[in-house]
Protein backbone atom coordinates (compact mmCIF):
# COMPACT_ATOMS: atom_id res chain seq x y z
CA UNK A 1 0.00 0.00 0.00
CA UNK A 2 2.70 2.75 0.80
CA UNK A 3 4.71 1.57 -2.23
CA UNK A 4 1.94 1.94 -4.38
CA UNK A 5 1.00 5.22 -2.66
CA UNK A 6 4.23 6.73 -2.88
CA UNK A 7 4.54 6.15 -6.41
CA UNK A 8 0.99 7.82 -7.30
CA UNK A 9 2.26 11.00 -5.23
CA UNK A 10 5.80 11.29 -6.83
CA UNK A 11 4.19 10.24 -10.61
CA UNK A 12 1.83 12.71 -9.98
CA UNK A 13 4.05 15.75 -9.35
CA UNK A 14 0.52 18.20 -8.68
CA UNK A 15 -1.41 18.75 -6.08
CA UNK A 16 -4.34 17.71 -8.23
CA UNK A 17 -3.40 14.20 -8.55
CA UNK A 18 -2.23 14.02 -4.70
CA UNK A 19 -6.00 14.74 -4.07
CA UNK A 20 -7.19 12.15 -6.63
CA UNK A 21 -4.76 9.32 -5.08
CA UNK A 22 -6.10 10.37 -1.48
CA UNK A 23 -9.87 9.75 -2.77
CA UNK A 24 -8.97 6.90 -4.96
CA UNK A 25 -7.75 5.00 -1.85
CA UNK A 26 -10.65 5.13 0.31
CA UNK A 27 -12.64 4.87 -3.23
CA UNK A 28 -11.05 1.36 -3.73
CA UNK A 29 -11.63 0.40 -0.32
CA UNK A 30 -14.97 1.52 0.14
CA UNK A 31 -16.34 3.08 -3.54
CA UNK A 32 -20.00 4.13 -2.02
CA UNK A 33 -18.37 6.56 0.48
CA UNK A 34 -16.12 7.88 -1.98
CA UNK A 35 -19.13 9.72 -3.31
CA UNK A 36 -20.15 11.38 -0.04
CA UNK A 37 -17.32 14.25 -0.97
CA UNK A 38 -18.19 15.18 -4.42
CA UNK A 39 -21.08 17.59 -4.63
CA UNK A 40 -23.05 17.72 -8.16
CA UNK A 41 -21.25 16.31 -10.29
CA UNK A 42 -21.23 17.31 -14.21
CA UNK A 43 -20.44 15.65 -16.94
CA UNK A 44 -18.89 16.95 -20.52
CA UNK A 45 -18.79 14.91 -23.92
CA UNK A 46 -16.53 15.56 -27.00
CA UNK A 47 -18.77 14.94 -30.44
CA UNK A 48 -16.98 13.62 -33.44
CA UNK A 49 -15.70 17.32 -34.51
CA UNK A 50 -13.78 17.74 -31.18
CA UNK A 51 -16.43 20.18 -29.84
CA UNK A 52 -17.05 20.15 -26.21
CA UNK A 53 -20.64 19.58 -25.90
CA UNK A 54 -21.64 20.12 -22.15
CA UNK A 55 -24.74 17.72 -21.02
CA UNK A 56 -27.11 18.25 -18.32
CA UNK A 57 -26.10 17.23 -15.15
CA UNK A 58 -25.95 14.19 -14.15
CA UNK A 59 -26.37 12.81 -17.59
CA UNK A 60 -24.29 9.87 -19.40
CA UNK A 61 -21.67 11.29 -21.87
CA UNK A 62 -22.66 10.45 -25.38
CA UNK A 63 -18.80 9.69 -25.65
CA UNK A 64 -17.02 8.59 -22.86
CA UNK A 65 -13.27 9.05 -21.99
CA UNK A 66 -11.21 8.09 -24.98
CA UNK A 67 -10.30 3.96 -25.03
CA UNK A 68 -7.23 2.49 -23.58
CA UNK A 69 -4.25 3.82 -25.44
CA UNK A 70 -1.46 1.08 -27.27
CA UNK A 71 0.13 -0.09 -23.84
CA UNK A 72 -3.63 -1.20 -22.14
CA UNK A 73 -2.28 -0.47 -18.36
CA UNK A 74 -4.73 0.50 -16.01
CA UNK A 75 -7.44 0.84 -18.83
CA UNK A 76 -6.05 4.06 -19.24
CA UNK A 77 -6.45 6.92 -22.33
CA UNK A 78 -3.85 7.22 -24.20
CA UNK A 79 -4.11 10.86 -22.58
CA UNK A 80 -6.32 13.08 -20.60
CA UNK A 81 -6.66 16.98 -19.50
CA UNK A 82 -7.39 17.57 -15.97
CA UNK A 83 -8.45 21.15 -14.40
CA UNK A 84 -7.71 21.88 -11.23
CA UNK A 85 -9.33 24.99 -9.67
CA UNK A 86 -8.82 27.28 -6.75
CA UNK A 87 -11.94 29.21 -5.42
CA UNK A 88 -11.83 31.86 -2.67
CA UNK A 89 -15.64 29.92 -1.39
CA UNK A 90 -15.30 32.15 1.89
CA UNK A 91 -19.00 30.58 2.34
CA UNK A 92 -17.52 27.56 2.31
CA UNK A 93 -20.69 25.53 0.25
CA UNK A 94 -20.43 26.66 -3.08
CA UNK A 95 -23.57 28.17 -2.55
CA UNK A 96 -23.17 31.26 -3.73
CA UNK A 97 -20.33 30.59 -7.29
CA UNK A 98 -17.02 32.77 -7.20
CA UNK A 99 -14.10 33.13 -9.81
CA UNK A 100 -11.49 30.65 -9.55
CA UNK A 101 -8.20 32.76 -8.78
CA UNK A 102 -6.33 29.99 -9.31
CA UNK A 103 -6.53 27.39 -12.36
CA UNK A 104 -3.90 24.79 -13.22
CA UNK A 105 -4.35 22.40 -16.08
CA UNK A 106 -2.49 19.48 -16.00
CA UNK A 107 -2.37 16.82 -19.52
CA UNK A 108 -1.85 13.02 -18.21
CA UNK A 109 0.03 11.24 -21.75
CA UNK A 110 -0.63 7.56 -20.18
CA UNK A 111 0.67 5.93 -23.51
CA UNK A 112 4.15 8.05 -23.13
CA UNK A 113 4.49 7.88 -19.72
CA UNK A 114 5.02 11.96 -19.72
CA UNK A 115 2.38 14.65 -18.44
CA UNK A 116 2.46 18.47 -18.44
CA UNK A 117 1.39 21.11 -16.43
CA UNK A 118 -0.19 24.47 -17.17
CA UNK A 119 -0.81 27.84 -15.18
CA UNK A 120 -3.02 30.21 -16.61
CA UNK A 121 -3.61 33.80 -14.92
CA UNK A 122 -6.62 34.63 -13.58
CA UNK A 123 -6.76 38.32 -15.34
CA UNK A 124 -6.30 36.58 -18.87
CA UNK A 125 -9.11 38.42 -21.23
CA UNK A 126 -10.69 35.66 -23.20
CA UNK A 127 -13.62 34.95 -25.64
CA UNK A 128 -16.43 33.56 -23.53
CA UNK A 129 -18.73 30.49 -24.75
CA UNK A 130 -22.10 29.70 -24.46
CA UNK A 131 -22.93 33.43 -22.69
CA UNK A 132 -23.18 36.04 -25.90
CA UNK A 133 -26.63 35.88 -25.21
CA UNK A 134 -26.72 38.06 -22.02
CA UNK A 135 -24.80 40.54 -23.92
CA UNK A 136 -21.19 39.01 -22.53
CA UNK A 137 -18.82 37.95 -25.14
CA UNK A 138 -16.13 38.19 -23.53
CA UNK A 139 -14.25 38.54 -20.05
CA UNK A 140 -11.62 37.65 -17.57
CA UNK A 141 -10.90 33.65 -17.19
CA UNK A 142 -11.67 33.95 -14.17
CA UNK A 143 -15.28 34.51 -14.15
CA UNK A 144 -15.74 31.40 -16.86
CA UNK A 145 -16.74 29.16 -13.80
CA UNK A 146 -19.26 31.86 -12.82
CA UNK A 147 -20.81 32.60 -15.37
CA UNK A 148 -21.42 28.98 -16.03
CA UNK A 149 -23.21 28.53 -12.81
CA UNK A 150 -25.31 32.17 -13.05
CA UNK A 151 -26.78 31.49 -16.53
CA UNK A 152 -27.64 28.19 -15.90
CA UNK A 153 -24.93 27.09 -18.71
CA UNK A 154 -25.35 22.99 -19.35
CA UNK A 155 -22.54 21.69 -17.25
CA UNK A 156 -22.54 24.82 -15.14
CA UNK A 157 -19.65 26.69 -14.52
CA UNK A 158 -17.00 23.11 -14.99
CA UNK A 159 -18.80 22.80 -18.56
CA UNK A 160 -18.67 26.75 -19.20
CA UNK A 161 -15.02 26.93 -18.27
CA UNK A 162 -13.96 23.75 -20.87
CA UNK A 163 -16.05 25.49 -23.56
CA UNK A 164 -14.27 28.56 -23.14
CA UNK A 165 -10.81 26.84 -22.41
CA UNK A 166 -11.12 24.81 -26.09
CA UNK A 167 -12.44 28.28 -27.66
CA UNK A 168 -9.27 29.95 -26.64
CA UNK A 169 -6.32 27.51 -26.56
CA UNK A 170 -8.02 24.76 -29.06
CA UNK A 171 -7.60 21.76 -26.22
CA UNK A 172 -10.34 20.01 -24.60
CA UNK A 173 -10.22 19.48 -20.73
CA UNK A 174 -11.83 16.36 -19.63
CA UNK A 175 -12.64 16.76 -16.23
CA UNK A 176 -12.19 19.20 -13.54
CA UNK A 177 -11.20 19.02 -9.68
CA UNK A 178 -12.65 22.32 -8.02
CA UNK A 179 -11.43 23.45 -4.25
CA UNK A 180 -11.91 26.39 -2.15
CA UNK A 181 -8.65 27.84 -0.11
CA UNK A 182 -10.23 27.10 3.34
CA UNK A 183 -9.90 23.39 2.94
CA UNK A 184 -6.26 24.19 0.93
CA UNK A 185 -5.77 25.59 4.42
CA UNK A 186 -7.02 22.96 6.46
CA UNK A 187 -4.96 20.25 3.99
CA UNK A 188 -1.66 21.80 4.22
CA UNK A 189 -1.86 22.40 7.99
CA UNK A 190 -3.11 18.41 8.24
CA UNK A 191 0.18 17.83 6.16
CA UNK A 192 2.47 19.15 9.25
CA UNK A 193 3.02 22.56 6.62
CA UNK A 194 5.40 22.61 4.06
CA UNK A 195 8.54 23.80 2.95
CA UNK A 196 9.02 25.82 0.17
CA UNK A 197 12.22 27.21 -1.58
CA UNK A 198 11.09 31.11 -1.82
CA UNK A 199 13.85 32.65 -4.69
CA UNK A 200 13.08 36.18 -3.49
CA UNK A 201 11.69 38.30 -0.79
CA UNK A 202 8.22 39.31 -0.42
CA UNK A 203 6.34 42.27 0.79
CA UNK A 204 2.78 42.80 -0.14
CA UNK A 205 1.38 45.85 2.10
CA UNK A 206 -1.83 45.52 0.26
CA UNK A 207 -2.55 41.87 0.65
CA UNK A 208 -6.76 40.87 1.30
CA UNK A 209 -7.62 40.67 5.05
CA UNK A 210 -8.87 37.40 6.24
CA UNK A 211 -12.24 38.73 6.93
CA UNK A 212 -14.06 42.35 5.30
CA UNK A 213 -12.51 44.40 2.79
CA UNK A 214 -9.37 45.36 4.72
CA UNK A 215 -5.97 44.42 3.88
CA UNK A 216 -2.73 43.69 5.66
CA UNK A 217 1.02 43.46 5.30
CA UNK A 218 2.10 39.79 4.11
CA UNK A 219 6.12 39.44 4.37
CA UNK A 220 8.55 36.58 3.51
CA UNK A 221 12.07 36.15 3.78
CA UNK A 222 14.20 34.84 0.76
CA UNK A 223 15.33 30.94 0.99
CA UNK A 224 13.79 27.89 2.77
CA UNK A 225 10.82 28.53 4.69
CA UNK A 226 8.36 26.10 6.55
CA UNK A 227 4.69 27.11 5.75
CA UNK A 228 1.68 26.30 7.53
CA UNK A 229 -1.75 26.26 5.37
CA UNK A 230 -2.45 30.10 5.92
CA UNK A 231 1.05 31.27 5.00
CA UNK A 232 1.16 28.76 1.98
CA UNK A 233 -2.31 30.00 0.83
CA UNK A 234 -0.94 33.79 1.04
CA UNK A 235 2.29 32.96 -0.72
CA UNK A 236 0.30 31.47 -3.65
CA UNK A 237 -1.98 34.63 -3.61
CA UNK A 238 0.33 37.39 -3.40
CA UNK A 239 0.73 39.31 -6.57
CA UNK A 240 1.21 43.06 -5.75
CA UNK A 241 4.82 43.26 -5.00
CA UNK A 242 5.18 42.20 -8.87
CA UNK A 243 2.59 40.67 -10.87
CA UNK A 244 0.17 37.35 -11.33
CA UNK A 245 2.52 36.24 -13.73
CA UNK A 246 5.09 35.44 -10.93
CA UNK A 247 1.95 34.22 -8.60
CA UNK A 248 1.18 31.45 -10.94
CA UNK A 249 4.87 30.38 -10.54
CA UNK A 250 4.71 30.70 -6.53
CA UNK A 251 1.48 28.52 -6.83
CA UNK A 252 3.76 25.69 -9.00
CA UNK A 253 6.14 25.58 -6.02
CA UNK A 254 3.60 25.91 -3.67
CA UNK A 255 1.78 22.35 -5.33
CA UNK A 256 5.47 20.62 -5.75
CA UNK A 257 6.13 21.24 -1.90
CA UNK A 258 2.71 19.95 -1.45
CA UNK A 259 4.07 16.63 -3.33
CA UNK A 260 7.16 16.42 -1.57
CA UNK A 261 5.90 16.67 1.92
CA UNK A 262 3.11 13.66 0.89
CA UNK A 263 5.95 11.61 -0.19
CA UNK A 264 8.20 12.66 3.18
CA UNK A 265 8.60 9.89 5.84
CA UNK A 266 5.37 10.54 8.20
CA UNK A 267 3.23 11.95 4.79
CA UNK A 268 1.24 8.85 4.62
CA UNK A 269 0.26 8.40 8.07
CA UNK A 270 -1.58 11.55 8.10
CA UNK A 271 -4.11 10.06 5.71
CA UNK A 272 -6.99 10.03 8.00
CA UNK A 273 -6.85 13.95 8.86
CA UNK A 274 -6.24 14.98 5.10
CA UNK A 275 -9.40 13.36 4.34
CA UNK A 276 -10.83 15.53 6.84
CA UNK A 277 -9.54 18.01 5.57
CA UNK A 278 -11.32 17.56 2.41
CA UNK A 279 -14.66 16.53 3.38
CA UNK A 280 -17.26 18.69 1.73
CA UNK A 281 -14.65 21.18 -0.05
CA UNK A 282 -14.21 19.38 -3.52
CA UNK A 283 -16.38 19.14 -6.60
CA UNK A 284 -15.36 17.37 -9.41
CA UNK A 285 -17.01 15.24 -12.26
CA UNK A 286 -14.18 12.70 -12.27
CA UNK A 287 -16.30 9.18 -11.57
CA UNK A 288 -14.83 6.72 -9.11
CA UNK A 289 -13.88 4.27 -11.50
CA UNK A 290 -11.49 7.25 -13.07
CA UNK A 291 -10.23 8.02 -10.06
CA UNK A 292 -8.74 4.36 -9.57
CA UNK A 293 -7.76 4.31 -13.01
CA UNK A 294 -5.82 7.25 -11.56
CA UNK A 295 -4.22 5.48 -8.98
CA UNK A 296 -3.38 2.87 -11.09
CA UNK A 297 -1.69 4.86 -13.79
CA UNK A 298 -0.45 7.64 -12.10
CA UNK A 299 2.82 5.76 -11.09
CA UNK A 300 3.48 5.30 -14.45
CA UNK A 301 4.35 8.89 -14.82
CA UNK A 302 8.10 9.64 -13.11
CA UNK A 303 8.36 13.18 -12.25
CA UNK A 304 11.35 13.64 -14.47
CA UNK A 305 8.93 13.87 -17.11
CA UNK A 306 7.06 16.16 -15.83
CA UNK A 307 7.26 19.57 -17.80
CA UNK A 308 6.59 22.79 -16.16
CA UNK A 309 4.47 25.52 -18.21
CA UNK A 310 2.67 29.17 -17.04
CA UNK A 311 1.46 31.82 -19.27
CA UNK A 312 3.53 34.91 -18.08
CA UNK A 313 4.65 38.10 -19.90
CA UNK A 314 6.20 36.57 -22.86
CA UNK A 315 2.76 35.20 -23.55
CA UNK A 316 0.69 37.68 -23.48
CA UNK A 317 -0.32 41.70 -24.41
CA UNK A 318 -1.22 43.97 -21.81
CA UNK A 319 -4.73 45.97 -22.51
CA UNK A 320 -6.83 47.75 -20.79
CA UNK A 321 -10.67 46.54 -20.31
CA UNK A 322 -13.86 48.42 -21.27
CA UNK A 323 -14.10 48.78 -17.79
CA UNK A 324 -10.79 50.26 -17.22
CA UNK A 325 -9.62 47.04 -15.61
CA UNK A 326 -5.54 45.93 -16.60
CA UNK A 327 -5.53 42.94 -17.86
CA UNK A 328 -3.52 40.80 -20.71
CA UNK A 329 -4.55 39.02 -23.93
CA UNK A 330 -3.36 35.97 -25.23
CA UNK A 331 -0.51 36.56 -27.71
CA UNK A 332 -1.70 34.04 -30.52
CA UNK A 333 1.77 33.73 -32.04
CA UNK A 334 4.13 32.57 -28.65
CA UNK A 335 0.84 31.36 -26.63
CA UNK A 336 0.82 28.88 -29.69
CA UNK A 337 3.98 26.69 -28.93
CA UNK A 338 3.21 27.15 -25.02
CA UNK A 339 0.24 25.24 -25.36
CA UNK A 340 2.08 22.98 -27.67
CA UNK A 341 4.82 21.73 -25.34
CA UNK A 342 2.32 21.54 -22.34
CA UNK A 343 0.25 18.91 -24.85
CA UNK A 344 4.03 16.99 -25.67
CA UNK A 345 3.37 17.90 -29.00
CA UNK A 346 6.25 20.26 -29.19
CA UNK A 347 9.35 21.58 -27.19
CA UNK A 348 9.38 24.87 -25.87
CA UNK A 349 12.45 27.19 -26.65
Amino acid sequence: MDRILRSVILGAGTALVMVVAVFGVISVARPGWLRLFFRNPVAIAVDASGVVAPTEVGAPTSEPLPSPGAGGFCNAPEQMTLAILGVDDRIGDYSVPSRTDALMFTNLRFSEREAGVLSVPRDLWVAQANVDLTGISEDRINLSYVYGENYDVPGGGGGQLKATVAGNFGFNVDRYVLVNFDAFVRFVDALGGIDVDVPKAIYDSQFPAQEGDGTIVFELAPGLQHMDGLTALRYARTRHQDSDYERIKRQQLVALAIRDRLFSGDGLTRLPALLSALRGSVRTDLSPEEIAMLLCAGPQIPRESIGTYAVDGNYVIPWTSPGGGSVSLPNRETIGPLIDGFLGRADVP
